[in-house]
């Protein structure tokens, strides 16, 4: 049986860079911002420029973490990103701060990639795919264990169904509590759960039917 601690967040972390913006994406980035959201979203009302890319440096690799877990490594990507943030400066008005800016933000990332899914056909997704970047001081046997254990990851999340796969990525994957997850689909937290449930299931069978893929998460998860 596998454990679902393969798919614990530090272990899929990516580079990413939007201008000279250089993130991780998978680190603790909000943590640059801490008790200062508040201000920074107060200026960035008030259309302070400064602030904007301060919250933009702060949460592009949350948000890009979330948005990539949604559709995998898809050409707009980077496109949907942006997106997201277009649509959080649009609307900072509306944020009253009755939740977490991250969670909030959350919110209109799932939103924007849920519309995307909706609009495109399903994606096959090959073991062999060489769209994750590699990490600067990783070995041969390292970066290969790394890129097929992302490929395997993309491949169980896009077998879900849409509403399933949201549920798991920010539960399991992003650790939202059950209660912020139905806050984010708009959901009770009880049918978050059974979605929850109901992903881990299929995951684990998927597993059991074939045990290669079990093999190279575990590679993945090895120190």
């Amino acid at each position: 049986m596998p454990s679902l601690a393969l798919f614990s967040p530090h272990l899929f972390r990516r580079l990413v860079h939007y201008g000279n913006v250089r993130v991780i994406s998978g680190s603790s980035s909000n943590a640059a911002v801490g008790g200062d959201v508040a201000a920074l979203v107060d200026r960035a009302r008030h259309n302070d420029g400064a602030a904007f890319r301060e919250l933009f440096q702060a949460h592009v690799g949350g948000v890009h973490r979330i948005v990539y877990r949604m559709v995998g490594p898809v050409p707009d990507l980077d496109d949907l990103v942006q997106t997201v943030f277009v649509e959080a400066f649009r609307s900072l008005p509306a944020f009253r701060g009755e939740a977490l800016f991250s969670t909030w933000l959350a919110r209109i990332a799932v939103r924007v990639t849920m519309h995307s899914v909706r609009r495109r056909p399903p994606r096959a997704v090959v073991l062999d795919d060489d769209s994750e970047p590699h990490h600067d001081h990783a070995g041969p046997e390292r970066t290969v264990a790394a890129r097929e254990g992302l490929a395997v990851l993309d491949r169980l999340l896009a077998e879900l169904r849409p509403k399933r796969r949201s549920a798991f990525v920010l539960h399991v994957l992003e650790g939202y509590s059950m209660e912020e997850v139905g806050a984010i689909l708009n959901a009770t937290p009880a049918a978050i759960k059974v979605r929850v449930h109901d992903a881990r299931r299929f995951i684990e069978k998927r597993c059991r039917r074939d045990p290669r893929l079990f093999d190279i998460l575990a590679a993945r998860a090895e120190p």
